[in-house]
């Protein structure tokens, strides 16, 4: 990451507070989701979820998200692999005309 913010605090460990914002994020939650969720504001989820990025020296969100599975930060619950074939919903094909 190449902002200030970044080079600060990139490679610090998360506090107990930013890892359930992340969990929010890893599970979907909005901003406004995690912040009704915790008793924050979505503002304050948000500069939560700056430092996050910042301190994982992820791009984004999700890449913040990504990373943190794949070191094992956050854990794989409940993955494709734990419950097994995923029902795909059965999508009506059109013939297109050329």
């Amino acid at each position: 990451m190449t902002s200030l913010l970044g080079e600060i605090l990139e490679g610090e460990p998360l506090t107990p507070r930013e890892r359930e914002i992340l969990e929010g994020a890893a599970e979907g939650e909005t901003a406004a989701q995690t912040g009704a969720r915790l008793y924050l504001s979505s503002e304050t989820v948000k500069s939560y979820r700056k430092r996050v990025i910042a301190k994982l020296g992820a791009r984004n969100g999700t890449h913040a998200v990504a990373l943190a599975l794949r070191s094992g930060l956050l854990p794989l619950r409940g993955s494709l692999r734990a419950r097994g074939p995923v029902a795909v919903p059965a999508v009506a094909h059109r013939r297109v005309r050329h």
